[in-house]
């Protein structure tokens, strides 16, 4: 299982090994289709701050054709954020699994997800189901790039 890639500035995805264990398995469980959701922190953010990763939130994929791509369910969706903020949680990142391609954002993945921001994109690949991958991404303005996953 591989849990990093060099990245230029030295940014990382921490997360806990309870939340990524998690992770993973509310991606299998929903196979063959694409999983999906929030992943956040229970210590509050600030500016310049290093989150960790320690809640896992799915929310149902609402796609019209989920084996190959997702969309948040909109009541979840809210739900969920309004549970974060009423929990002082910090809203890090959106996940998604690739059921059966690898954790590279596809196109549908490039159009879909919000343009340049500090909320992280965890894409889960279980193509080799024996040794399923978690990459963390951040949106740039060029596009995405691979930030490293470290257990905290």
């Amino acid at each position: 299982m591989e849990l990093s890639h060099t990245i230029p500035n030295h940014e990382v995805g921490l997360i806990t090994k309870q939340a990524y264990d998690q992770l993973l398995s509310i991606c299998i469980s929903r196979l063959p289709e694409e999983a999906c959701g929030i992943v956040a922190s229970r210590i509050a953010v600030h500016d310049g701050e290093q989150a960790l990763i320690d809640t896992v939130i799915p929310i149902r994929n609402i796609h019209n054709t989920p084996h190959k791509a997702f969309t948040f369910d909109p009541a979840e969706w809210t739900a969920a954020y309004y549970n974060m903020q009423t929990n002082r949680q910090s809203l890090v990142g959106l996940f998604h699994s690739h059921p059966s391609t690898e954790a590279i954002p596809s196109s549908l993945d490039q159009a879909g997800f919000w343009p340049a921001s500090s909320v992280s994109y965890w894409i889960i690949s279980l193509a080799d189901r024996s040794a399923p991958h978690i990459q963390p991404y951040r949106r740039t303005n060029a596009g995405f790039e691979p930030i490293e996953l470290v257990f905290a």
